[in-house]
């Protein structure tokens, strides 16, 4: 079970989880969006390492893991493979301590 914080705008997507200095443990952020899409990602002004989570109608389609933040991580681009209309960030190394696998299906409640 993962405590999440919501993002569904567009002002909440672009900030994501910049600038803060953690997430707790069992924490995530989940970015919502109104219609399925190539979704790009960037470590941009990260202070820690994350795991991101591709996933359209909650089947996992693809994961980056233990992402980089440091200076240079803000110019590189994290791309869904395939239309997605959730993404989910996570601590880096959540999805490998917890044998979470592309194809995986998440239930939200």
């Amino acid at each position: 079970k993962i405590n999440l914080e919501i993002a569904d705008n567009d002002e909440e997507r672009y900030l994501g989880l910049s600038f803060r200095q953690s997430l707790p443990e069992y924490s995530g952020m989940l970015f919502l969006f109104p219609e399925k899409g190539i979704r790009s990602f960037v470590m941009r002004d990260m202070n820690f390492p994350l795991d991101i989570v591709f996933i359209e109608e909650n089947k996992i389609i693809d994961i980056y893991s233990n992402l980089p933040f440091d200076v240079d991580s803000s110019k590189v681009l994290y791309n869904s493979s395939l239309p997605v209309d959730k993404v989910l960030e996570l601590n880096g190394g959540f999805c490998q301590q917890h044998n979470i696998s592309v194809g995986d299906e998440i239930k939200f409640f």
